[in-house]
């Protein structure tokens, strides 16, 4: 059984998608801990952010994983940390995964309706929807710093099917902030085929 298929399988057998967001919680963590002061005024394929910026959103996006596991009333903007020091990202960001995986340690999440400011989900739809945000995003980074081959593919892999039933290809623009997909090659690279599906360039 290759890497990926068993992570498939651990997430569609039991129906809980945790144990692959903590996955992508830590390859997250892993690339964030490659990003130096330098790195920080690069652009990323993300092309509203830079990487500094894009820190502090992926900072805020964890933060709210957390806050979502443990009831807390969402806004529609997440909550970026300000005043971060240049060698400072890899603790907050570590701070923030801790908090999340703790708040998803408790199984009742998962079987409930999660009140998010632009839909209600079930907690396992969430939690699956932030493991493909993770990944994405670590791929943006890992693409600005030049360190895309320390991504582990099974990640993109199992959260490609998300993608797919989470950002319709028909279905783009206004409340769905993704560009049209982009073609590649269907033997292409699986974070290619990811994120060119979220409207990437992977080049």
């Amino acid at each position: 059984m290759s890497t990926s298929t068993a992570y498939l399988d651990l997430m569609t057998e039991s129906n809980d998608p945790r144990p692959l967001l903590t996955r992508c919680l830590d390859q997250t963590g892993l690339i964030i801990g490659k990003v130096s002061p330098g790195d920080l005024a690069k652009p990323t394929p993300c092309t509203e952010f830079d990487v500094s910026a894009l820190l502090a959103h992926v900072v805020g996006a964890t933060r709210r994983i957390g806050s979502i596991a443990r009831r807390e009333p969402q806004e529609r903007e997440v909550d970026q940390p300000t005043g971060v020091p240049a060698d400072g990202w890899s603790h907050v960001y570590g701070e923030a995964r801790d908090e999340a995986a703790r708040a998803w340690s408790d199984d009742t999440i998962l079987g409930e309706e999660v009140v998010l400011p632009w839909a209600t989900m079930p907690g396992a739809a969430v939690a699956g929807m932030y493991a493909l945000e993770l990944t994405v995003h670590a791929w943006d980074i890992a693409a600005a710093i030049g360190i895309t081959a320390d991504l582990d593919p099974a990640l993109a892999e199992a959260t490609l099917p998300f993608a797919h039933q989470m950002v319709p290809a028909d279905f783009r623009g206004g409340d769905m902030p993704f560009e049209a997909v982009v073609p590649v090659p269907e033997d292409a690279p699986v974070y290619d085929r990811l994120v060119a599906f979220l409207g990437r360039t992977p080049a």
